[in-house]
């Protein structure tokens, strides 16, 4: 059985081809598996574990992606990307099994966190590449968003379906269901037919050369701000919440997730209509106003209406640039476009996190979340001034 098609022949590719099916169906039961760790902290406090142990284990899958992703991004470009899916897949239900029996802290859990880190670059980086070689050019921020869509439901449906498994069950039966999802993700990636690209399979840049490349920095750039601003806001409003006296500090996630779906499925087009570049600029900014919003949030409406604005600025800029990114970025170097994306906006969360995590705690929320919608501003302004759309490039770059 052949394994491979024709690059060329994805220009006549529907949106929802077959690989692409695969790919989302793949990814997400991964993402579902990897966001169920969500519920790790409980865990860990069962068993006896400080905050400060709490934020050290979990802490270190973050780190373990950022530093395996660029190796993987160099990789993927030499070698192909179903396998490194497949890879990640595995990797991470073979690391979960283990949470079923463990009953004491001990130096597993990081070392197991650190190797969920290792699965998600070997996952997000490939799939992401994946999507990208079997969507149309015409159509490729649409698909990067509608991907990530099943990326984002699970961060309510993850944890959810897993607290009602450890209410009814426990730990133990929670972790030995969640190990079946990460075997079906490695089960469905076997099934991807990948793109046979033409010509030499040796990169034609190294990872610094696409990253200085005109236009890539300045669009990175503006993950790395944005990065600050969605893991600052995701780990904080909950907390924040509870400052103002509203409990129901799950509208805000809600209609966060409604938002995202919604601009992303009525919406996806419209980078790949009117360029990339200048449908970010709108959707960056909106982002910002939700973050300053959250700011001046007394009450409950507040953070529902703050979460519908973060949802859909999110929800357009955050394809937009991945594709814009690509766009910039020769076909064979992708894989590189894509790890830089993501070690853009996940080191700036980490750096974000900490930086405004100290600010709140001397000066308060609503002056954290002021001063993060500024910076915000601040680096999209930049971005709007300095930074290159794609059109003029993509030819050159096929």
């Amino acid at each position: 059985m052949n394994t491979q098609v024709n690059n060329s022949d994805n220009l006549s590719r529907p949106l929802f081809n077959r690989d692409f099916i695969l790919i989302t169906l793949s990814s997400f039961l991964f993402f579902f598996n990897f966001h169920s760790f969500i519920l790790l902290p409980v865990r860990i406090e069962e068993l006896g574990g400080s905050e400060s142990t709490i934020g050290f284990i979990m802490g270190m899958a973050a780190m373990a992606t950022i530093i395996s992703t660029p190796a993987v991004g160099i990789t993927i470009d030499r070698f192909g990307k179903k396998w490194f899916l497949a890879a990640g897949a595995i990797l991470m239900s073979l690391t979960t099994l283990p949470f079923a029996y463990m009953d004491t802290l001990s130096y597993l859990f990081p070392i197991l966190r650190v190797l969920h880190g290792a699965a998600l670059s070997l996952c997000f980086v490939s799939a992401g590449t994946l999507i990208a070689d079997v969507s149309s050019a015409s159509k490729r921020s649409q698909a990067i968003g509608l991907f990530g869509i099943f990326s984002i439901i699970n961060f309510a449906l993850a944890p959810s379906v897993g607290k009602f498994f450890v209410e009814y069950f426990g730990f133990r039966e929670f972790f030995i269901f969640d190990f079946f999802f990460g075997l079906m993700s490695f089960l469905i990636a076997l099934l991807i037919t990948e793109p046979k690209r033409e010509g030499n399979r040796e990169p034609r840049e190294n990872y610094f050369s696409v990253l200085f490349r005109k236009g890539v920095i300045l669009a990175s750039s503006a993950l790395f701000v944005a990065g600050m601003g969605f893991v600052t806001v995701i780990t904080f409003v909950p907390v924040f919440a509870g400052r103002i006296n509203v409990e129901q500090y799950e509208i805000f996630f809600i209609a966060y997730t409604f938002s995202v779906i919604i601009v992303r499925v009525f919406g996806g087009w419209i980078p790949d209509k009117y360029g990339k570049k200048r449908a970010a600029i709108p959707a960056f900014f909106v982002y910002a106003a939700s973050i300053v919003m959250l700011g001046m949030a007394n009450e409950w409406i507040e953070l529902l209406v703050a979460g519908i604005l973060f949802g859909l600025g999110h929800g357009l800029f955050y394809p937009a640039i991945y594709a814009l990114v690509i766009d910039l970025t020769s076909e064979i170097d992708r894989g590189k476009a894509i790890s830089i994306c993501s070690v853009s906006f996940t080191f700036g969360g980490m750096l974000g996190v900490f930086i405004y995590g100290v600010i709140a705690e001397n000066w308060g929320f609503s002056y954290m979340f002021e001063i993060l919608g500024i910076v915000s501003v601040i680096g999209f302004l930049v971005f709007s001034i300095f930074g290159t759309d794609s059109k003029k490039h993509i030819s050159q770059n096929k």
